[in-house]
């Protein structure tokens, strides 16, 4: 990576205090993915950045630095920021704390920042963010090499899909099974798994299951350590 970084599209994915008076922020970047930087005296009443440092905001930063941890210089907004209010917001949060944990700092990849764009754009515009949410999961798997393989049920007859059931294995995929254990969360019916290979999230029973199904499949590469805006948002919508 160039040691300095001029007029580069962003957006703030976290921040949080460092020393007296400044920052460390998290943004995904264009042209070169996550990036970590120190934002020096932000925090000081004196400072005209701290205002633009804020999630979901259109930026253009300048860094620079030769180590990993970069120092943001000028910032500038490109546009207003979408308005997210309510379970949007909300569901933005889990989007940013997404990219915050699952995306290696450095990496570029331009469809990446192209699909959390247009997720806002979604999420402010739609009255219902579960199928956005869903569309956002499934393709940034499929972005980061973890895509989920729906093979074994697009190859399915009609009545099979009424029929058969899986059991999901994060590892291997998707495992025939004769019998349904209620218990376990990571069953799932042929039909429901056709409707999401689709993305086809119009039923209160496929938004169910792909919730379960995405849930089940992120949790292998986000670790033990919970996502702090699921908590936040059950806290606060329930």
């Amino acid at each position: 990576m160039a040691n300095s970084i001029q007029s580069q599209p962003a957006y703030l994915l976290h921040s949080r205090p460092y020393r007296d008076t400044s920052l460390l922020v998290d943004f995904i970047t264009q042209d070169f993915g996550r990036i970590s930087a120190v934002a020096r005296g932000v925090r000081s009443p004196k400072s005209k950045t701290r205002a633009l440092l804020q999630p979901f905001i259109p930026l253009m930063i300048n860094l620079s630095g030769k180590s990993e941890l970069k120092t943001l210089g000028q910032v500038e907004t490109q546009s207003i920021s979408v308005a997210l209010k309510h379970k949007a917001l909300f569901a933005a949060l889990y989007v940013n704390e997404l990219l915050v944990r699952l995306i290696h700092k450095q990496e570029s990849d331009l469809e990446v920042f192209s699909l959390y764009a247009g997720t806002l754009n979604n999420l402010a515009l739609s009255s219902e963010i579960e199928p956005v949410l869903r569309n956002f999961e499934l393709n940034l798997l499929e972005l980061l090499g973890y895509g989920i393989d729906f093979s074994v049920v697009e190859k399915s007859s009609e009545k099979e899909k009424l029929t058969r059931w899986y059991y999901f294995h994060y590892e291997t995929g998707f495992e025939q099974v004769d019998e349904v254990n209620s218990k376990t969360e990571k069953y799932f019916s042929n039909h429901t798994l056709q409707q999401i290979a689709e993305k086809k999230f119009t039923t209160l029973e496929t938004q169910k299951s792909a919730k379960r199904l995405l849930r089940a499949a992120l949790s292998s590469h986000l670790g033990d350590k919970p996502l702090s805006s699921r908590s936040l948002f059950r806290k606060n919508i329930g």
